[in-house]
């Protein structure tokens, strides 16, 4: 089963220490719920005997899933199975990284040629538990019946993300999921394909002593998820995918790729709240052979789109670390600062 996984989540509230060292707890204060959250916790009880806890920050929706059952566990490899009969990837991600802040988007990756593969198949694989699955089933049927219909008074109040954990709290794992409720929509009733929905849905799993019986979520902290932290981190998903799962490998001149699913996503979201971007190849893999930095200001990015439309203009302005090379760009980092350098263009030493 694929590591593009599900989940769910919810609330907390700490006790804290009174005057004289003793510590007391103080009832969590009462955080009144949508009609909408009311309707979802019902039905996940009433049809579904599941008891999850939900909490709105901002606009986006937490939901919670203690649970008594195991997540994963292990079954034999099936001799037809896509893992059994997949090559391995050309290349191998040893880091990838994305944030945004005031702005600008910033991503740092270090992948590098995969030099050797496992050679030897134990004929098993880690799989998702049937318990799980359902679990995560039910949940997902939960919220397409009750937010895919919210009435017109409450749109004010209609989540954008949700985060979904469901935690083992026998064994203090977890599985957290974040979605945006438009995609969501759009994979549920066919208008995205499978692979491309598990691209724009961010999975992760963890694990940590205070899960262990926690019946109410007290350790997650709850925060909105806004725009472009999701998009980064779903870009960062893209690479993941793009150099280690794609039956489309990229070049080994891979930057031009890598911008390519940035400006992709980004069009995608049809999202303009961006100054710059910065990538941070950490290891290239042409000389200088060091860390190598490239700038790429908004308007400069629609010429790498992937599916770009071959009417679309090449963008004007300054690029860092960019060769226009008869009307084509092309990332190529220069060794040394040429005496003269064209009025269009700047250059930047490569970062030590």
């Amino acid at each position: 089963m694929s590591k593009f996984a599900h989940a769910v989540l919810l609330l907390v509230l700490a006790g804290v220490f009174a005057a004289g060292g003793c510590s007391q707890e103080k009832p969590a204060p009462k955080i009144p719920l949508t009609e909408a959250q009311k309707k979802f916790e019902k039905k996940c009880r009433d049809e579904f005997d599941m008891h999850v806890k939900t909490r709105m920050v901002g606009h986006t929706l937490y939901i919670y899933l203690p649970t008594q059952e195991p997540i994963f566990d292990y079954e034999a490899q099936k001799a037809n199975s896509a893992d059994a009969n997949k090559k391995p990837s050309k290349f191998a991600v040893q880091f990838a990284d994305g944030s945004y802040k005031a702005g600008r988007f910033l991503f740092e990756y270090d992948i590098v040629p995969r030099t050797k593969a496992k050679k030897e198949d134990y004929g098993y694989n880690s799989s998702y538990t049937d318990s799980y699955v359902k679990q995560q089933n039910n949940l997902y049927t939960a919220i397409s019946d009750v937010f895919f219909n919210v009435e017109v008074k409450e749109a004010s109040t209609q989540p954008l993300f949700f985060v979904i954990i469901i935690t083992d709290i026998k064994k203090g794992i977890e599985m957290r999921a974040t979605l945006y409720l438009e995609d969501f929509k759009r994979y549920m009733t066919g208008d995205l394909p499978y692979e491309e929905y598990m691209k724009r849905f961010l999975a992760d799993t963890k694990g940590g002593q205070d899960f262990i019986g926690d019946e109410t979520g007290t350790h997650i902290t709850y925060t909105n998820v806004e725009m472009p932290d999701f998009l980064a981190k779903q870009i960062v998903n893209r690479i993941n995918f793009k150099f280690q799962h794609s039956d489309f490998e990229p070049p080994n001149d891979f930057d031009n790729t890598i911008v390519g699913i940035i400006a992709d996503t980004l069009r995608y979201y049809d999202f303009k709240d961006f100054t710059t971007v910065q990538l941070n190849n950490l290891r290239p893999l042409s000389p200088p052979r060091q860390n190598v930095k490239y700038i790429f200001e908004k308007n400069q990015l629609e010429s790498f789109s992937e599916d770009v439309d071959e009417e679309r203009t090449k963008p004007q302005g300054k690029l860092i670390r960019i060769r226009f090379d008869k009307g084509n760009v092309k990332l190529m980092p220069e060794e040394k600062p040429a005496a003269q350098t064209d009025a269009k263009e700047k250059t930047t030493e490569p970062a030590n």
